[in-house]
């Protein structure tokens, strides 16, 4: 039926067999826990169902399932562990169901999917706890890192803005980063601009150009002088 877990396989079928005399044996020594890794979860499988699947084959304890987002209410699981109450249910679990057909519901998103199972040899419920608070603490880390670094630049942009009000209240608007204004050069007038053309042709300036008004005057009195000597010599 369509409630059934899909054990048609003949291999799984041998595999529920044998558990179910395991669970029968009353061994003298204390039947020590199996975990058993799911690296990939099937699309709308949960803890309860994983559970009922599972526990067909052997005892199980303890399951955890990864969710996609940490916090809120997640429908998605990334991988997952399952405990199974001995350890060689556990390994033959991993073994048999490894790369097999999910089964279950045949309308079920998950009918089609595989098992990825990996048993995890000396692995203990402890190093999951272990590993899940060291990925807890890293987590709470970065967020503490991020809000204290979105604090900074806030009170940047608060100090700079309060700066930059300050200063056109004062009248010396500029950079509110405190750089200093780079002194603009002036235009030079026509002036310099013929006093350094006549710096580089070697010529004077206009301060040791003679007077031509003086220069005239002289030229005139010399030349009537000259006139008056012809005349007299005449």
């Amino acid at each position: 039926s369509e409630n059934d877990v899909n054990v048609s396989d003949g291999e799984t079928t041998v595999l529920a067999d044998d558990t179910k005399k395991m669970r029968h044996q009353k061994g003298k020594k204390k039947k020590t826990p199996g975990i058993v890794y799911l690296s990939y979860i099937p699309p709308k499988l949960n803890v309860k169902m994983v559970r009922q699947m599972l526990s067909a084959y052997g005892e199980i304890g303890r399951i955890f399932l990864q969710p996609e987002k940490p916090n809120g209410r997640c429908r998605t699981f990334t991988e997952g562990w399952v405990e199974f109450a001995d350890k060689k249910v556990a390994k033959l679990v991993a073994h048999a169901l490894n790369n097999k057909q999910v089964g279950g519901k045949r309308r079920a998103e998950y009918y089609h999917s595989l098992w990825s199972l990996k048993y995890l040899h000396r692995f203990r419920w402890t190093h999951l706890n272990e590993r899940l608070a060291y990925e807890k603490a890293v987590r709470e880390q970065r967020l503490r890192t991020e809000i204290a670094q979105a604090k900074r630049e806030s009170n940047f942009y608060v100090s700079s803005v309060e700066k930059s009000k300050r200063l056109k209240k004062t009248g010396t608007e500029g950079d509110v980063t405190g750089a200093k204004v780079n002194d603009v050069r002036q235009r030079a007038t026509n002036e310099e601009i013929l006093e350094e053309q006549r710096k580089k042709k070697g010529l004077q300036t206009v301060d040791s150009v003679p007077d031509i008004g003086l220069l005239k005057n002289i030229f005139i009195r010399r030349r009537k002088e000259s006139t008056s000597m012809d005349f007299e010599s005449e």
